[in-house]
């Protein structure tokens, strides 16, 4: 049941994840051109547009999911346990849309400033030292006879923790500003 719950949820997941993709794709394109035309003001202004944007979007999917989540699961099964469990797990999930509405638009302007590692860096981190282990250690403390590997919440639990530690991040290292001066030196070196 946890693995077709699992599947169900990756579908609908898919969907609900487009929008945030798109944001930051467009984020890297409008920050890219607005570098190289030098109007640094458009970009600060189109990044707080954007997040805006890509915020109030990511809250209406969050409320459709939680409002009418029984409804998207029903479409890939009819089982109501199945619906039932598919539609437990998506609400550990779906606050953490509005994270990575934030993750997407800031990585997106620090991509389209030229500054690619730092986001590469945070989604590593966030993958592999921070949801990774908080899965396996959610699974071993939460053992017992009816789950002998530990509860099926622990992975949900973990990707939810590690995108809204992702927005965090990416919130600190856009703040810092490394992505700027990348941003100036680039321009300034094509002159």
């Amino acid at each position: 049941m946890v693995i077709a719950a699992n599947v169900i949820i990756m579908r609908v997941d898919g969907f609900a994840m487009m929008p945030n993709f798109t944001f930051g794709t467009a984020m890297t394109t409008y920050v890219g051109q607005n570098i190289g035309a030098r109007k640094m003001d458009r970009v600060e202004k189109g990044t707080r547009d954007g997040l805006k944007m890509a915020v109030f979007v990511a809250t209406v999917i969050t409320i459709i999911i939680l409002v009418f989540g029984k409804y998207l699961m029903s479409i890939f099964t009819d089982t109501g346990e199945l619906v039932d469990l598919s539609m437990y797990f998506m609400r550990i999930l779906a606050l953490g849309y509005i994270a990575m509405a934030v993750t997407q638009v800031l990585s997106g302007t620090m991509r389209g400033a030229g500054d690619t590692l730092t986001p590469m860096w945070i989604s590593l981190m966030t993958t592999i030292l921070i949801r990774v282990p908080i899965a396996y250690g959610l699974a071993y403390l939460t053992r017992s006879p009816e789950y002998p590997t530990g509860r099926p919440e622990s992975v949900f639990i973990s990707l939810l923790t590690a995108w809204v530690l992702g927005s965090v991040i990416n919130s600190f290292f856009y703040k810092r500003g490394k992505w700027r001066k990348k941003a100036v030196l680039e321009t300034a070196m094509a002159e």
